[in-house]
């Protein structure tokens, strides 16, 4: 509302792409419970001394106005790669138990998470994950790095942002700028509006991690949907072929999912760089040998 209607002032609306549809009212209340669920799963494994951080959709609640709307899916928790035992013998002492996921041929994909750990209503379902996302994120980024940084709120610490929009990044790439992808997109031009992001420290982890396509996709394409040149780095390149695209189907709200080709093309022209993309290949031709279980530590499988 403007000022002076009575209500306060909570500054412009944000721009179209950025808006979330406004659920049912059962599945507003859901959020809600699932928020408030996962934030006491939060306290209690701290109220223990672990040290978890949550991650991804928990953490961007903060850019959203009410918080639970962005609370669609699991409760991603960073911990120490030597305390995700302890975590996870944390979670099953208050009733959660592992739920293995469909796996194909390579096991779990994933290098530096496990199966997710279900609350026994449900409710709350945590992945752990001892590095901010998996590879190639994992090589240039660890969890010791992404404590030191974090940054207190009122809801307790939270990401520091240029963490925060190198998580976006990398799950950007991770999903080939897929539809279940998007919400990640939408997270990364909130952050870039809301909260002051240390570009030259995204650019420099991208750069080591093979990133640098997916920096210039998803930079690029919020330019061109309209977030401010000043909130974005020095440089960017908004006529970007991919990032082009990429906008160009937000705007047409036409945003099919890629097949098996088009995955492997995006991987290579809108995500990673060549040589991250033969060691990714590698990684995967790895579990085709020896797939990973995924279990968490001490739940009978080895990694």
């Amino acid at each position: 509302m403007p000022p002076g209607s009575g209500a306060p002032w909570r500054g412009p609306r944000s721009p179209v792409w950025c808006r979330r549809p406004r659920p049912r009212l059962h599945e507003a209340a859901y959020h809600r419970l699932a928020l408030a669920r996962q934030t006491a799963t939060v306290a209690a494994l701290r109220a223990g001394g672990l040290l978890v951080q949550p991650i991804k959709g928990f953490d961007a609640a903060r850019l959203y106005e009410p918080a639970w709307v962005r609370i669609v899916g699991d409760l991603d928790l960073l911990v120490r790669p030597g305390d995700a035992a302890a975590a996870a013998g944390a979670l099953a002492a208050l009733g959660f138990t592992v739920e293995p996921s469909p796996q194909g041929s390579l096991g779990v994909t994933s290098d530096v998470s496990f199966h997710p750990m279900v609350s026994p209503d449900g409710v709350v379902s945590v992945d752990l994950h001892s590095a901010l996302d998996a590879f190639p994120l994992s090589s240039a980024l660890n969890a010791e790095t992404v404590f030191r940084d974090t940054v207190d709120g009122p809801l307790g610490p939270h990401l520091a942002p240029h963490h925060a929009a190198l998580a976006s990044l990398s799950n950007l790439a991770k999903e080939r700028f897929g539809p279940y992808a998007l919400r990640h997109l939408v997270d990364l031009g909130r952050l870039a509006v809301a909260e002051p992001v240390d570009w030259p420290r995204v650019d420099a982890v991208a750069r080591a991690a093979g990133l640098g396509p997916a920096r210039a996709t998803a930079l690029g394409a919020l330019r061109r949907l309209g977030v401010p040149a000043a909130r974005l780095p020095d440089g960017l390149d908004p006529d970007f072929g991919p990032a082009a695209r990429l906008s160009g189907m937000l705007v047409r709200l036409d945003l099919p999912a890629p097949g098996r080709f088009a995955k492997i093309g995006r991987e290579l022209a809108w995500c990673y760089a060549p040589a991250t993309l033969a060691r990714i290949w590698r990684f995967r031709a790895a579990g085709l040998l020896r797939p990973r279980s995924g279990l968490p530590p001490g739940f009978g499988g080895r990694e």
